[in-house]
């Protein structure tokens, strides 16, 4: 007869979504204690394999071991064709990565142009998903990347992004993208005193640096 770590592994394996501690305290209808208990015993285990355990705020999934980020990334490289998609797709997917989770209306905000056919793509692969409904009106999307979207950077998290520090610091993301010929434009939301105190502040953090 398997055991509770044994059981825990597989629901979680099976789970379409992140599974939490409470859920496996009510299912097993356990202490919670004896919960964490066999999640530990269970990431443990799963230390030194290709598949680990992330527990995050209680929150828990399996991810690819980061040691093996290389591997996987020369493996499914052609299959996810980073590089290859286009400019618009690029910078929509950036901005998901770093200011995620984010609604498709305010994608189009910050980039200035329709994101409708951008996050199709991204959606299509795999490298974004939706994460869950905005409590707004007409309760839109949010987009968050995937964990794919970490392993191919060999990264376990947001933090870990290449220059994530300085995005945050100097809110380059805030800024108009170029209006790609292929995308119809939409509503200008950035003011142009706004876009000036941008850029100064982009000059003076260089200027610092």
């Amino acid at each position: 007869m398997l055991d509770l770590k044994n059981k825990i592994e597989a629901l979680i394996f099976l789970s379409k979504e992140p599974l939490s501690i409470d859920e496996l305290t009510k299912y097993f209808k356990l202490e919670k204690q004896q919960i964490e208990e066999a999640v530990d015993e269970l990431k443990e285990d799963k230390k030194n394999t290709g598949i680990n355990l992330k527990t995050d705020k209680e929150i828990l999934s399996f991810v690819t071991n980061p040691s093996c980020g290389e591997e996987i990334k020369n493996f499914f490289h052609p299959e996810m064709k980073i590089k290859k998609l286009s400019k618009s797709t690029m910078e929509t997917l950036a901005i998901i990565a770093y200011k995620g989770p984010i609604t498709k209306g305010e994608i189009e905000v910050i980039r200035g142009v329709s994101a409708e056919k951008a996050i199709s793509n991204l959606l299509e692969k795999n490298l974004i998903y939706i994460s869950g409904k905005k409590k707004s009106i007409g309760t839109p999307n949010i987009y968050n990347v995937t964990e794919d979207f970490y392993s191919y950077l060999n990264i376990d998290k947001e933090e870990n992004l290449p220059g994530y520090e300085e995005f945050r610091k100097i809110n380059l993301l805030t800024q108009k993208s170029a209006v790609s010929e292929d995308e119809p434009e939409v509503p200008e939301v950035i003011t142009n005193s706004n876009q000036n105190n941008i850029l100064k502040e982009n000059e003076e953090n260089n200027e610092i640096k």
